[in-house]
């Protein structure tokens, strides 16, 4: 399966929430999704998350290789992630004020949020291969997501509007832009770095596919911009299936000297069309990693940089600019009975347990 198949599947799913909401009367609505809550019936936000997750991971086995199981789990958790910080952003539980930062992990999280929460399908132990980026920042993890959504905005964009729009630069810029503030904020932790560049490998692909199809048209050139670090330096991308240590000291507790990126690093326009800030890193406490409880918010961690931290409250205005009505991939099926509908998923060794009537079904999201 291909990037343009899975950035279908998540556009389709993040249809079903409503800004930090999700959306449970149109999850009951779709007999395929809610079969994976108890009594086919979706009570509850985290039961609507958890049932649309295990959804969305059904599909993707189902549509791969077996070899390929474990290529997309990232972008599960990445997804994932955006959902659990949309929840924690919506509780009523006490807040970590700027200019600090939650420290909750995405495994912390889940553990918190989604798993009492039980539905059919056990896809939390399916994505056991990769369980070392459980222990990533939660906040990272959905900032990530973000960069991944936009990529798959991008390529939806393309497909729909086509290479003449003149819209198609902006939402390049919008992925520049992400994947700079990323890099100035995760840059010291090597597992991020190589999550941030395989989801440069997806962008990377769609762009070269992208100017190969308009050989004509030089414009894309200029117009798809070229994922680089603040200085102009292109990395290489990551591919394929790779592990991830997430260490607390290194990763989750990182230490920033305080730079101020030149002019001529600054990304285009933002979202916002407005001019972008000057990239700013991430600023945080020594030894915060050594006076925090691993189950707590931290008091000692600074939040992101400006950009970044800022990053999902424009998106809001980002959205609107880019209606996914316009730039929809289409609906995703899966035709095939899968060694998924069987039991058979190798992620984390672990046989998941199928809803009723799902097996050897066509399916739609």
């Amino acid at each position: 399966m291909d990037s343009k198949k899975m950035c279908e599947f998540l556009i389709n799913a993040d249809k079903y929430f409503d800004g930090n909401k999700v959306d449970i009367n149109k999850i009951n609505k779709n007999k395929s999704i809610k079969t994976y809550c108890h009594n086919d019936d979706c009570k509850t936000k985290e039961n609507g998350i958890n049932a649309l997750a295990a959804y969305i991971i059904m599909l993707f086995k189902g549509l791969i290789k077996k070899d390929e199981y474990n290529d997309y789990d990232e972008y599960l958790l990445m997804w994932l992630s955006d959902k659990l910080l949309k929840i924690r952003n919506e509780s009523k539980e006490k807040k970590v004020k700027p200019p600090y930062m939650d420290t909750i992990t995405l495994n912390q999280a889940y553990e918190k949020h989604l798993k009492d929460h039980k539905v059919k399908l056990r896809y939390w132990d399916l994505l056991d291969m990769i369980k070392g980026l459980k222990e990533a920042n939660l906040r990272y993890m959905a900032e990530f997501y973000l960069l991944l959504n936009r990529i798959c905005k991008t390529i939806a964009y393309y497909e729909t509007k086509g290479a003449e729009s003149k819209k198609l630069s902006k939402h390049s810029d919008n992925c520049l832009d992400q994947y700079r503030n990323l890099y100035i904020n995760i840059s010291e932790c090597k597992s991020y770095l190589n999550l941030l560049n395989k989801l440069k490998g997806i962008y990377d692909d769609f762009r070269v596919s992208a100017i190969q199809e308009n050989g004509s048209n030089n414009n894309l050139e200029t117009d798809l911009k070229k994922l680089t670090k603040p200085n102009g330096e292109e990395m290489a991308v990551v591919r394929g299936f790779i592990s991830y240590k997430i260490t607390k000291k290194i990763c989750n507790s990182l230490n920033k000297k305080t730079t101020t990126s030149n002019k001529a690093d600054s990304p285009g326009l933002s979202h916002s069309s407005k001019e972008v800030p000057p990239l700013q890193p991430l600023n945080q406490l020594k030894d915060s990693h050594d006076k925090t409880s691993p189950e707590e918010p931290s008091a000692k961690l600074e939040s992101p940089s400006p950009s970044l931290q800022d990053s999902y409250k424009s998106e809001k205005i980002y959205q609107s600019e880019s209606n996914d009505s316009d730039i929809g991939l289409g609906n995703s099926k899966s035709e095939t009975c899968s060694d998924v509908e069987k039991g058979k998923i190798n992620g984390g060794g672990k046989e998941p347990e199928t809803p009723s009537g799902e097996k050897c079904s066509q399916v739609s999201i």
